[in-house]
């Protein structure tokens, strides 16, 4: 990690505002959606290569997990096999490398046209929603900053 260091530290990859960390959520999020067992390190590296927030494209990948990874995959190739308009296959799905080495060989295509589709769509919707909670909470932290809306300043203004 040593040579690492020097670029690690630098504030870009650390630091909190809206358009870093949402920009680095969405690319973590269409990470997760490569069918390949490196999400962390790919998120990482896009993190780093766009400067973006580092946490945050971690944080993304990880909407693939053991607990979603076959719904997610299963979705993906049924969405790739109904954009190319052809018949889908019977999957047996493993989390498995041999499992991945065969039986990916006949559905590569509709699984890669549907994962890089539904990775758009959720980085597309996971960026829109992250801006518009952190837009709302900043307008609400605002709101009652300045006393917008509370009781105090509405029976103040009664007088």
């Amino acid at each position: 990690m040593r040579p690492f260091r020097l670029l690690l530290e630098h504030p870009v990859f650390w630091t909190l505002n809206r358009r870093n960390v949402t920009r680095a959520f969405a690319v973590g999020l269409f990470v997760g959606f490569i069918p390949l067992p490196i999400h962390l390190v790919l998120g990482a590296a896009c993190a780093l290569l766009l400067r973006l927030n580092l946490p945050a494209a971690v944080a993304g990948t990880l909407i693939s997990n053991p607990l979603t990874a076959a719904p997610m995959y299963l979705a993906a190739y049924a969405l790739g096999c109904w954009l190319l308009g052809v018949p889908p296959r019977p999957i047996a799905f493993e989390m498995t490398w041999s499992w991945f080495m065969t039986a990916v060989a006949p559905i590569w295509k509709p699984l890669l046209l549907g994962c890089l589709m539904l990775g758009a769509l959720t980085a597309v919707a996971g960026y829109a929603l992250l801006g518009g909670l952190w837009h709302l909470s900043l307008v609400l932290k605002y709101r009652k900053r300045k006393g917008v809306g509370s009781v105090k300043a509405s029976a103040d203004a009664d007088k």
